[in-house]
């Protein structure tokens, strides 16, 4: 189980943060990318912030 503040790292490939650190902001029930994941790092458009699943994050 993956718990508010852990640092994490991005496994699912076709993200744009794939291999980076991040730390769980929010931790969800019953819906399908329940973890919310916030990085250093901002994408193109200036989003920092990305939902995943728990199969697609290891804890570091």
């Amino acid at each position: 189980m993956i718990k508010k503040g852990a640092k994490v790292k991005v496994l699912r490939k076709e993200s744009y943060w794939y291999q980076d650190l991040g730390t769980v902001v929010k931790v969800d029930k019953d819906i399908k990318y329940p973890v919310l994941v916030r990085f250093v790092k901002e994408t193109y458009s200036g989003v920092n912030s990305n939902n995943f699943a728990e199969s697609e994050l290891i804890v570091v």
